[in-house]
């Protein structure tokens, strides 16, 4: 690790954003972004955890049309890729497994109950207004599922313009194309009362029939690459009604739907049949209200719908036919309100209960009914010679009416010191338990599910610096040490011959470091340049066996990589023509 160190400091990660500067010209350099991944807004300097955010001017320079395209920019984020643009795409951070990362919309938990993942090839770039992932257990702020950390997704819906209408289409290599439409309006009446809405909708599809060589060992031989298509469709609506500042109450809809071939591994001889189908469908109400100057309260109602199909015609006519669904249903209630008495001191508190339900061929009928309560507060104390020291204490609640451990409580503590008041400089820390809980697939799987199984559990710590300076550039170098526990480990294990069942058995240790240091560069009044190289170093090494003699003991879990360098460069030519907004290559 003597070496990693050393090369730390050379190492540059890319994240612009967009300002107006002082010349009114166009930029890609911003101050820092107010996030919301910690349940409280602050500047991500500013949080006790590493945060990353990746903002809409990225969002439109990437070369990708869909969320995995855009996340695996980010420091130390490792996006498991099951083929191309058509195959399932699922993230994993801190050296966690896939079903330990939570992904929210809004603040709306994503996560299927069935497998506790989110594939993230359901989701594309358009309406997105900025993204950010939080680093380090989060289950004291939203509960299950985030051992390794939380991705937000922020979406953009109140329109800027009176009135806006955007239409985009795009072509590519394997028969791709997209076409995307977007109307949004923005109006008053009376003085104080405001109506906005927008409604967009998206087509994309792919023949993705690409040609590759094959060797068996012995000979090369080309093919085409088939059932390996998709197409998607989406549809979104948002309407806002606000009285000033004083109350406002919003309702969105969402549907979605991605089919797609799953061709599997070629092996030189046949290719796959099989097929896949998703169909989501999200809805809700929520409203904003001002109690006073120091109290904010925010309501949410939201319904949540999704079936999938997984099935192969070649087998339709054999003894064991492939063709399952999967339906799910989630109703989530919630209600947080903020207390902001001074600058320095606020807290959040809230209550959130969750109706979930599953129907499917492959396991029994099941629901679950959890409902939780939470806190989370902010404390500045104002140190002499310009020092500030914040504390981040939370805590939360959740009862769970399906598992036989009803009662999980997680809590975590955090800090951010900035010892120095001219200097730019803060140290960052936190501890905390967290949990996941068991899925809808390990308690119901027909025959062999475990309606005994626990939640897993974790404990984490993570310490980090943030250190923004300017030399020869704006630079902000940020390194981050992680260490998280995970103990009762659900783990699908060989009980009775050919029987398989999910038992709490398996302990791992994830253990691991990144760095970057964001560096912007103006070379002329109208050129910036953006450099950037990311280094993270992860161990997750299994600490007990699944079975007498099992191999995997003592060594690193399978697909989450133990060292990682990312290194991208963007150049930004900043015109003044009319027509031309920006010219950017990366």
């Amino acid at each position: 690790m003597s070496n990693y160190l050393i090369i730390l400091l050379f190492f540059v990660c890319i994240i612009p954003a967009r300002e107006i500067n002082a010349s009114g010209q166009d930029s890609v350099v911003t101050d820092e972004i107010v996030v919301e991944s910690n349940r409280l807004k602050m500047k991500n300097s500013e949080a006790p955890n590493k945060i990353q955010v990746i903002d809409s001017e990225l969002l439109k320079r990437i070369n990708g049309s869909r969320l995995p395209d855009a996340l695996s920019l980010s420091d130390a984020v490792f996006v498991k890729d099951y083929g191309f643009n058509s195959g399932t795409k699922t993230i994993s951070l801190n050296a966690t497994q896939s079903e330990h990362t939570l992904v929210l919309i809004d603040g709306i938990r994503l996560n299927s109950r069935q497998n506790a993942l989110y594939d993230l090839s359901l989701f594309d770039l358009e309406d997105i207004e900025r993204i950010e992932i939080s680093k380090g257990g989060s289950s004291a702020l939203y509960g299950s599922d985030a051992i390794g950390g939380v991705i937000n997704i922020i979406t953009s819906r109140d329109p800027q313009k009176p009135f806006s209408f955007n239409i985009k289409g795009e072509t590519g290599s394997y028969g791709y194309r997209k076409f995307y439409g977007k109307l949004s309006q923005n109006f008053k009446f009376g003085l104080i009362n405001n109506i906005s809405y927008n409604i967009s909708a998206s087509d994309e599809r792919a023949d993705n029939k690409f040609k590759f060589n094959f060797k068996n060992g012995l000979n090369i031989t080309g093919y085409e690459r088939e059932n390996s298509d998709f197409n998607t469709q989406s549809v979104n609506f948002y309407v806002k009604y606000s009285q000033s500042d004083e109350m406002s109450l919003k309702y969105f809809a969402r549907y979605s739907s991605f089919s797609r071939g799953v061709p599997g591994i070629f092996l030189g001889y046949s290719t796959g049949t099989a097929r896949q189908e998703d169909k989501i469908v999200m809805t809700g109400f929520s409203f904003d209200k001002k109690i006073s100057d120091k109290i904010f309260s925010k309501s949410d109602l939201t319904y949540q719908y999704q079936h999938q199909k997984y099935y192969d015609p070649a087998t339709f006519n054999l003894t064991t036919v492939i063709n399952s669904f999967y339906k799910l249903r989630r109703i989530t209630v919630s209600s947080a309100y903020s207390f902001l008495p001074s600058d320095q001191f606020n807290i959040e508190s809230g209550m959130e209960l969750n109706l979930d339900d599953i129907s499917s061929n492959d396991t029994e009928e099941g629901k679950a009914t959890q409902a939780a309560i939470f806190a989370v507060s902010k404390y500045i104390f104002n140190i002499s010679n310009g020092s500030v020291l914040t504390i981040y204490p939370s805590a939360r609640y959740d009862h769970f009416s399906n598992i036989s451990e009803h009662n999980v409580i997680t809590g975590k503590f955090g800090i951010n010191f900035k010892p120095f008041g001219k200097t730019d400089l803060h140290v960052k820390s936190s501890f905390g338990n967290n949990f996941s809980a068991p899925t809808f697939n390990e308690l119901y799987w027909k025959d062999v599910g475990n309606k005994d199984l626990r939640p897993e559990k974790s404990l984490s710590f993570d310490a980090g610096l943030y250190y923004k300076f300017n030399f020869a550039a704006v630079n902000e170098l940020e390194v981050s040490y992680y260490n998280i526990y995970t103990k009762d480990r659900i783990v699908w294990t060989p009980v009775s011959g050919s029987i398989w069942r999910p038992l709490n058995i398996q302990k791992v240790s994830s253990e691991g470091v990144d760095a970057c240091l964001r560096s912007e560069f103006r070379l002329s009044k109208y050129l910036l340049a953006n450099v950037g190289i990311n280094y993270s170093f992860g161990s997750a090494i299994k600490k007990s066996e699944d079975f007498p003699g099992d191999p995997s003991y003592g060594k690193q879990l399978i697909y989450l990589p133990k060292e990682m360098v990312k290194g991208s460069i963007m150049m930004n030519y900043l015109t003044t023509s009319k027509l031309l907004k920006y010219v950017s290559f990366s």
